[in-house]
């Protein structure tokens, strides 16, 4: 039996990134949308994430055939898009076996197909480079590539290629990256399937056949200034419970490296988090938190398993009071930008010891 002392928690909104999908869904029209549940959904749980959405969902996407097999113990039978393809020639058997779909971006992928003795009947995505230089095969090897599938692979063959630079209102890359992959398209008379969650928003003319939603799945937008985020709801809320207050005199410092110095007596509470459980430990001295309706800043370093508030300003704040550290008031854009980070990161590297609690009502 496991016992659980510390009230340190991130609280999982399965009805938020319902909404969120459907939402997007709706911006997308006629297209698929896909909801990328790779590195544990972004630390939100994969598995509860898509027990969640399977109904709304026709196809998750993962990064390799791991995550998918552990969705399939879960009881997920959607199909499963492995959006990294086959790490080993016996992958094919296993995607075979579950009904994964298969992205493949270099030549040894290929060639693992071409040898198997067994026909593969899962659909195949072929991975495009058009400018990310990450994965993908080269635009003039595509020809060769599609000669090698079987007709049945062809007539659903998906063509696929990945923004480098989405977010960036101002570019012009997208809509050369869009082109090259559109000259493929066309000649091969095939879908395709361009934006990522910056795509949907920044680039309607990418929504194509499929889109891959990621980011903003879980109610974070990649374009914080666009109108249409505005909508997306936080699925994570990241909380910690205060454990101690004492009063700082003038002069004195808190924290190691003594990088915060009192200029005022100042009451200090004490937060059982830290960068043991994900929380950055490079966020600077300000950064807001959220503690009974009050934004208090944080001060000193982070520490393995505490930080440390000024509640001076803030009233009626005790022991046991629970702080919320990024979620639906805390934005987690504001704490990355804090910690010389990004949203992506924060999120997936909430730390196992921080319990999620999974909240949906019915």
């Amino acid at each position: 039996m496991s016992h659980i002392s510390r009230n340190t928690q991130a609280v999982i909104d399965l009805n938020a990134i319902i909404k969120n999908y459907q939402y997007i869904d709706h911006l997308t029209g006629d297209s698929n949308t896909i909801a990328v549940i790779k590195a544990d959904a972004y630390g939100h749980d994969a598995s509860k994430v898509a027990q969640a959405l399977s109904p709304h969902v026709k196809l998750f996407a993962v990064g390799f055939i791991d995550e998918a097999l552990t969705l399939r113990q879960d009881g997920i039978t959607n199909p499963i898009l492995i959006l990294e393809g086959p790490f080993k020639e016996s992958d094919f058997a296993i995607a075979q076996k579950h009904n994964f779909v298969l992205m493949l971006h270099s030549e040894y992928q290929i060639n693992w197909l071409s040898s198997l003795t067994q026909a593969f009947t899962c659909d195949i995505w072929i991975k495009v480079e058009t400018g990310m230089n990450r994965l993908g095969f080269a635009i003039e090897k595509i020809e060769q590539v599609i000669l090698q599938l079987s007709p049945q692979q062809k007539s659903q063959l998906v063509l696929c290629s990945h923004f480098s630079t989405a977010e960036q209102t101002n570019s012009d890359k997208p809509l050369q990256q869009l082109a090259k992959l559109m000259e493929l398209v066309k000649k091969h008379d095939c879908k395709f399937s361009m934006a990522n969650s910056a795509g949907i928003l920044n680039w309607p003319e990418s929504h194509g056949d499929f889109t891959r939603l990621g980011l903003a799945l879980y109610g974070i937008s990649p374009i914080a200034t666009n109108p249409l985020s505005q909508a997306l709801i936080p699925v994570m809320t990241l909380s910690a419970n205060i454990i101690a207050i004492h009063k700082v005199a003038i002069g004195e410092t808190v924290g190691y490296g003594d990088t915060w110095q009192a200029k005022r007596e100042s009451i200090i509470a004490t937060v059982a988090i830290g960068y043991a459980d994900g929380y950055p430990r490079n966020t600077k001295s300000g950064t807001p938190v959220f503690v009974k309706q009050q934004v208090a800043p944080l001060v000193g370093r982070v520490s393995m398993d505490m930080i440390t508030i000024d509640i001076t300003d803030l009233s009626s704040i005790n022991i046991g009071d629970s702080v919320e550290l990024w979620g639906k008031n805390i934005n987690i854009d504001t704490v990355a930008q804090q910690s010389d980070s990004i949203n992506y990161e924060l999120l997936t590297r909430v730390s196992k010891r921080v319990p999620k609690v999974i909240e949906q009502s019915q």
